[in-house]
């Protein structure tokens, strides 16, 4: 009996340990299969985190790229006094030349008997080095004056491209409707209206063109004049000053026949219009008098 009571606690015994085993594992399953849903659950968050980021840097990324450039046309303007303006042209146009730009027009006057030699340049500079290409023609002479402006036509380029896109689509629509035209009437308005269509497509093309040259490459107008005084020429003797007292007679002279010829043909037309005044008044005092005889005698 004792026998039998021993075995049956040992076996209760054996199935609590079993069941407490069991137990146990299955708790520590249940808390590693919750940690690693916790951190399956943390794991898509991080990559939305994440994934949030990137959208947030494309999106700003694609703002970028949306903006548009800024389109300036820069201009300026450079007045010099130099000794001798034709040695300073030239080198305003190494310089130029030597920054990767060209000259637009060039005049220059030669030196007289009043020393009034000048040079006037157009130079197109890129916009990039039109900073440092003035500064190093301010080293070639005297400055005079220097002036810069900036115009801003970023609008004016976004409105002709928008332009450029709507009538090529047109034209495109126009070649289509042509292509299955039918009948000749409809043919020749096509033809027509594709003719104006063109014509304004290529209006606009050449204005782009005209407007990215202008703001990829800069004008400098410089004007390069003779810093040399004229000469004073003052009489010496009395020869000298019999000739210049002479030549100012002449030019007195040839002053006043200036005029003259100027005032000429008022003048003509002035006393004849005074001969008439005065035909017309003899004419009527001879009248009166034949009218009244006793008061002519």
């Amino acid at each position: 009996m004792k026998r039998k009571n021993l075995v049956i606690i040992g076996v209760a015994a054996v199935l609590m340990l079993t069941g407490c085993s069991a137990g146990s594992s299955s708790n520590s399953s249940s808390s590693s299969e919750g940690s690693g849903a916790v951190g399956s659950a943390q794991a898509p968050a991080g990559v939305a985190n994440g994934g949030a980021a990137d959208a947030a840097g494309a999106g700003s990324a694609a703002a970028d790229a949306l903006l548009p450039d800024t389109q300036v046309v820069t201009t300026g303007s450079l007045a010099l006094t130099a000794d001798d303006p034709s040695a300073v042209a030239d080198q305003a146009v190494a310089l130029t030349e030597a920054a990767g730009g060209h000259v637009d027009n060039r005049t220059q006057q030669s030196a007289s008997d009043r020393n009034d030699a000048r040079a006037d340049l157009v130079l197109r500079v890129p916009s990039a080095k039109v900073s440092s290409t003035i500064d190093s023609l301010k080293k070639l002479a005297t400055v005079e004056s220097v002036s810069i402006s900036a115009t801003d036509v970023t609008s004016q380029v976004q409105d002709v491209d928008a332009r450029i896109t709507a009538l090529q689509t047109s034209v495109s629509r126009l070649l289509d409707l042509m292509s299955k035209a039918t009948n000749t009437t409809d043919l020749i308005a096509l033809e027509s209206t594709l003719s104006s269509r063109q014509a304004d497509l290529d209006s606009l093309v050449a204005q782009k063109a005209a407007i990215t040259d202008q703001v990829q490459y800069s004008s400098l107008t410089v004007g390069i004049s003779s810093t040399q005084a004229a000469a004073t020429v003052a009489p010496s003797d009395f020869w000298s000053g019999l000739g210049i007292g002479w030549t100012s007679v002449v030019a007195a002279l040839s002053g006043a026949l200036v005029a003259l010829g100027v005032a000429l043909p008022w003048l003509v037309i002035v006393a004849v219009i005074a001969l008439i005044v005065i035909v017309i008044a003899r004419f009527a005092g001879r009248k009166a008098r034949h009218e009244n005889p006793s008061t002519g005698a």
